[in-house]
C-alpha cells in the first residue's frame, strides 16, 4: 500500500472533489501536525465544511497525524514555504510520495529526488486500482477542475478515458 504523506493544499483539495475517502480507505495517508492545523483548525475557523471531513478520518484513524517529535529537527527546506509545505518536508521517509498541487514545491522536492503526485494524479491512481469507477472519477476530476491548473487537468483527463 502506497504511503502517501499530504501538504495543506491537496488535503483539502481531495476532501472538495469529494474523493478523500477513498484515498482513505485505499492508501496509508498521513499529515503533520502543521497540516492539520491548516486544514482544521484554521479551516473550522472560517467554517469550511472540509475542515470537518478531514477531521473525522482523523478522529476515525484513516489518516495519521504524524508526531511533530518525529521529524521538527530534520533538514528543512533550503527555500522558503509555507509551515505545511516545510513540515511535509521535513516529515518525508523514502518510500513515501509527497501529495502536493504547489508547483513551486513539488519542483523543490523533484530537485531533492523526492517524488510527488498532484491530487489529480491521485485520481488516476484510484481508477488503476480499480478502486474508482471511470465515471466517478470524471466527476470528482470536475469537482477538483477549478482548483488546479489546465494541463494537469487535461492529462489526467486523457489518462482516465472514457
Amino acid at each position: 500500500m502506497y504511503k502517501l504523506l499530504f501538504d495543506s493544499d491537496a488535503l483539502i483539495k481531495a476532501s472538495k472533489a469529494e474523493f478523500l475517502d477513498k484515498i482513505a480507505e485505499n492508501f496509508n495517508a498521513s499529515i503533520t501536525e502543521e497540516v492539520y492545523a491548516e486544514a482544521v483548525k484554521e479551516g473550522k475557523k472560517g467554517f469550511y465544511q472540509d475542515a470537518d471531513k478531514i477531521e473525522s478520518f482523523v478522529s476515525n484513524g484513516k489518516i495519521k497525524i504524524i508526531n511533530k517529535k518525529f521529524y521538527k529537527k530534520k533538514k528543512k527546506p533550503e527555500k522558503s514555504f509555507g509551515k505545511g509545505e516545510e513540515s511535509t518536508f521535513q516529515a518525508y521517509k523514502k518510500g513515501s510520495l509527497i501529495v502536493s498541487d504547489d508547483l513551486s514545491f513539488t519542483s523543490y522536492i523533484k530537485k531533492e529526488n523526492i517524488k510527488s503526485l498532484s491530487s489529480a494524479h491521485l485520481i488516476y491512481a484510484l481508477v488503476k486500482k480499480k478502486k474508482l469507477s471511470k465515471d466517478d472519477a470524471h466527476y470528482c476530476l470536475e469537482k477538483l477542475k477549478p482548483y488546479i491548473r489546465k494541463d494537469v487537468y487535461e492529462s489526467v483527463k486523457t489518462d482516465i478515458g472514457k
